[in-house]
Order: structure tokens, then C-alpha cells, then sequence
């Protein structure tokens, strides 16, 4: 109970509808910096092969959120399997949680595979989903590994969720052949720290202005972009202002505002009561001062009691009935894969989960015909102008006319201001991304908020490099690529052919399809 209080307490404090940096609570959205491209190849890659995919990356490196994306994000009608695996995990238990979720009975390799061909036949996959996957043991990654490969077009997909250790045993499993695919998770820059510590903040209903800039920037030092040691060093910087702030500013700051509200009346009250005193009677005075905290008083929820009050000591309740912190509904994940986006509902009982198709609901389709923001807001602000020049026609109310010029110029103008701000610029080469398969991978090689400064590093180079212009915290982004790849390793592969300059820059392999997203 002492850590409850203790939390609704920083709840309070900072006025948090919830717990902004809890690893997945209410309101959770997936954070797609440096993970949807990692989202789109596994689904992918589990569509187009049967090689054993394997994510690694520390221990609070997103691998348990990217999990839940992935069971989460999955269209197609699939029986997702979910292992968490335990410490020393043998073949034998895999088989037999695998057995359980199938709803078979003591079924040997070939009795699952012969009822993952049913499932097959009536049009549903299976995946296996496997987080923890450092705790397995040899054999248990060889029973993975054999349903993964299957009986000719008979298998299962396979997703393993480890920490780098396991790559050696890996290894040693395929004895040098080619049956599984690495994907090592990177972590975040300190612009996509901000950006998800403002992500957070928001969902819990405060501002990115609960930190100085020299707390973000120590936030990112400390966790080093990983994003659990973010959310671990944010709530550590924030409880400690609170130890810092001292005791008996904790408690005036936590007080109701409708007791603040009444304690305020209350010092108005008497300040009447004390200037009356030098031309009326004592009597009036207390009158007065009681009539007027007594309706006050009577405005109050039940519960909330003043005592009686004279002229010179009011006494308020000790006790303050706490309010109850709202807790927000579950963690959402977005589904990245295809161009649409959607919100994912939390992932059901770990041991065994099948999910259907998320509808999408992030993005509502605006209707073409709908005006632009700047003859919206004209339309508003006109006939306001109208109405307080004339205050006595109120039977007439017409739609607004855009007749007199002088009225419009002026309220043109302040609404272009804001809206062209840190805009400015041309889409640079959007046709030619537009063009690209959205499978195909390119190099991110820099980003600046000056259009001159892509369009200048692009001439003092190969004619492979283009740039386009995308929004980021309000303002333009320049952004420049290098070349077109097949895949994540040619990409890979392609840094090494840049000059050192740019190779210190450290370019980054992503998709054409986050491009495209991007641009829409």
C-alpha cells in the first residue's frame, strides 16, 4: 500500500492522468522510430520464407513491445502461439506447450506438423512467438528450428526474442547452414528520445515542458537511447524533483483546487469584514462574514465541512478526502507493414493468442472537398466582427460573405503566418521515392533544416544521393538517401563504398516504404 500512495503521489504532483514511463500501461502507443522498418521486414520475411527469425537486442531494448506489435499487427487469419520461455527450457517443453496450444495430446514433431497442414488446408498459418529465447536450452532451439523447416510446403513460421548471447548456439544449431535470419535492434537518437518522451507525456495529459533541456539531454546520456533505461531515467529525474522541492510544497501543491478556491473566499471574506469594522458595528461585520462563508459552504459536495468561523479564526478539515487517479485503457501498438495504419489492441493471455485483423482508426479519411484551415478560420472570425459592430440584429444571421476585401486581407494574413513557419522549401525528389518499390531499402544519410544544405551535399557527391522534405516538430527536414537496395544487407553493405566523411555521419539502412508513409 506504501508504494500505491507513493505513486498516486507522483501522479498528483505532476498531474498525470497515469504513469507516463510504466513499460507498457494504459494508453501505450507503439513508438515506430528505428522499429517499423524491423516490423515490415518480419512480416515480410514470414510471408516469403522459412528461415527462423530471430530479434536481438538488450535487455530494455523494446523486444516484449515489438513482440506485441508483431502478434498485434498480423491480417492474415493466424494462430499465434506465445511462449515465454523459463530458465532451461528442454525440446520437451517447448513440444508440450506447443501441444497445448494446438489443443493436441502428447503429439510427437511429426503429429504437430500434420495438424499445422489442417490448419493450413482451411487457410490459417501458425506462428510461434518466442520472448526470452536466451533462457532456451540447445535442444529446445532445435525442435524451433525442425517445425520451422517443416515437411515440403507444411511449417511453422518461427520468431525467436533473445539478447545477443544467443547467436553462438545459434550457430552451432544450423551446423554452418543457412536456416535462420538475425535482426539486431539499434537504438534511438536523441531526437527520437525527445520524441518519445513527448509521445508519453502527452498520452498521460501533461506537456514535453516537465523537463529542462539539460534533463533531456542527460535523459538520453544516461539510457544511452535504449528505451527502457528511458523510461527508467525519466521517472527517476522527475521523483528526485520532487525530494528536492522539499515536503510543505508538496502538500499546498496537492491540495484541491476547490479547497484553494475556498480558502481564498475565505481571506476576501475577512478582509471585508476588517474594513468594515471602522463604520459599523462588530455585529454587522460578523454577520457578513458568516453570510457570506455560509453560502459558500452550502456550494460545496457533501463530504467538505467548515466549522464555524468568527470573526478572526476560520478552521479548515485536516483530512482531505483524495481524489481517485483515472487509470487510461490498454497498450495500443501500430501496424506498419502495409500503408495504412492502425491501432492494436492489447495482446490477450500470453500462452496462447490468436488475433484478429485490427480495424484502423488513427487515420479518418477528410473528405476532398473540405475547405482549407485558412477560409475555415475567416469564416469564424467574420461574422464575430459583424456581430459586435451591430449587437442589436440578432434575427439576421447569413452565411459569411467574402465581399468586404478589408475584413479578409487581415485575417488572411494572420493565419498564414503560423502555418508557413519553418515550412518553406520544395518536396525535392518525392516523384523518385514515389517510384521505388516499397520493399526496396535506401541509406539515411543526413538531416537538416535547410533546403541549400541537402541540395549542396547532393551535388558534392554521387548522382545515387536524393533528398525530401518531411514535417518534424512543426518545422521543415530536409532529409538525404543514398542509393536503392534489394535488401537490408546490400543497404547494409553499401556503407562501406561512402566516403569517410559521410561514414562518420552513421548512415542508416531503412525502407522506401517509411519514405512513402512519410511523404503522404
Amino acid at each position: 500500500m506504501a508504494d500505491l500512495h507513493a505513486d498516486d503521489g507522483y501522479l498528483d504532483w505532476y498531474q498525470f492522468e497515469h504513469d507516463p514511463f510504466l513499460g507498457r500501461g494504459p494508453s501505450f502507443k507503439f513508438f515506430a522510430a528505428k522499429r517499423r522498418p524491423v516490423l515490415v521486414e518480419l512480416h515480410h520475411l514470414a510471408r516469403y520464407s522459412k528461415l527462423m527469425l530471430v530479434v536481438t537486442g538488450p535487455e530494455g531494448s523494446g523486444k516484449t513491445v515489438l513482440r506485441q506489435a508483431l502478434v498485434a499487427s498480423s491480417k492474415e487469419p493466424i494462430k499465434s502461439i506465445v511462449v515465454a520461455a523459463s530458465v532451461n527450457a528442454d525440446a520437451a517443453s517447448m513440444l508440450q506447450q506447443v501441444n497445448a496450444a494446438l489443443g493436441l495430446h502428447d503429439s510427437d514433431i511429426a503429429g504437430v506438423l500434420r495438424h499445422i497442414e489442417q490448419l493450413i488446408m482451411t487457410g490459417q498459418e501458425v506462428h510461434v512467438i518466442v520472448d526470452n529465447a536466451e533462457r532456451l536450452e540447445q535442444s529446445a532451439l532445435l525442435f524451433l528450428q525442425r517445425i520451422a523447416q517443416g515437411v515440403n510446403d507444411v511449417s511453422a513460421r518461427v520468431f525467436v526474442f533473445s539478447d545477443s548471447s544467443i547467436c553462438p548456439l545459434l550457430e552451432k544449431v544450423a551446423d554452418n547452414a543457412d536456416l535462420h535470419h538475425v535482426i539486431a535492434l539499434e537504438p534511438w537518437d536523441e531526437d527520437e528520445v525527445v520524441e518519445y518522451l513527448e509521445q508519453r507525456l502527452v498520452a498521460a495529459g501533461q506537456a514535453l515542458d516537465v523537463f529542462t533541456e539539460q534533463q533531456l539531454s542527460d535523459i538520453y546520456t544516461q539510457s544511452e537511447g535504449w528505451p527502457g533505461q528511458v523510461n527508467h531515467v525519466a521517472k527517476a529525474i522527475l521523483l528526485e524533483q520532487i525530494n528536492s522541492n522539499g515536503s510543505k510544497q508538496k502538500v499546498v501543491n496537492n491540495l484541491p483546487y476547490k479547497h484553494l478556491a475556498l480558502l481564498a473566499v475565505l481571506a476576501i471574506a475577512l478582509a471585508v469584514v476588517w474594513l468594515m469594522q471602522s463604520s459599523e458595528p462588530a455585529d454587522s461585520s460578523t454577520e457578513l462574514a458568516a453570510s457570506v462563508v455560509s453560502e459558500q459552504a452550502s456550494q460545496l459536495p457533501e463530504g467538505d465541512t467548515i466549522s464555524e468561523v468568527g470573526t478572526t479564526k476560520v478552521e479548515l478539515p485536516l483530512v482531505l478526502n483524495s481524489e481517485p487517479v483515472v487509470r487510461a485503457p490498454l497498450a495500443q501498438a501500430v501496424n506498419t507493414e502495409d500503408e495504412n495504419s492502425h491501432l492494436v489492441a492489447d495482446e490477450p493471455v500470453p500462452d496462447v493468442a490468436m488475433i484478429p485483423a485490427a480495424r484502423p482508426v488513427d487515420s479518418v479519411p477528410v473528405p476532398i472537398s473540405s475547405p482549407p484551415v485558412e477560409v475555415i478560420k475567416e469564416t469564424v472570425v467574420q461574422p464575430v466582427a459583424l456581430a459586435e459592430k451591430k449587437p442589436a440584429a440578432p434575427a439576421a444571421v447569413a452565411p459569411p460573405v467574402a465581399k468586404p476585401v478589408a475584413v479578409k486581407k487581415p485575417v488572411a494574413t494572420a493565419v498564414k503566418k503560423p502555418v508557413a513557419t519553418g515550412l518553406i522549401g520544395t518536396s525535392g525528389h518525392q516523384q523518385w521515392y514515389k517510384q521505388q518499390a516499397a520493399a526496396r531499402y535506401t541509406l539515411q544519410v543526413l538531416g537538416t533544416r535547410t533546403e541549400a544544405t541537402a541540395q549542396a551535399f547532393i551535388k558534392q557527391n554521387t548522382a545515387q544521393f536524393h533528398y525530401f522534405r518531411k514535417e518534424h516538430q512543426g518545422q521543415a527536414l530536409f532529409v538525404v538517401t543514398y542509393g536503392s537496395f534489394a535488401d537490408r544487407a546490400a543497404a547494409q553493405a553499401a556503407i562501406n563504398s561512402l566516403p569517410e566523411k559521410v561514414r562518420n555521419d552513421k548512415p542508416w539502412p531503412r525502407t522506401m516504404l517509411s519514405i512513402q508513409q512519410e511523404l503522404r
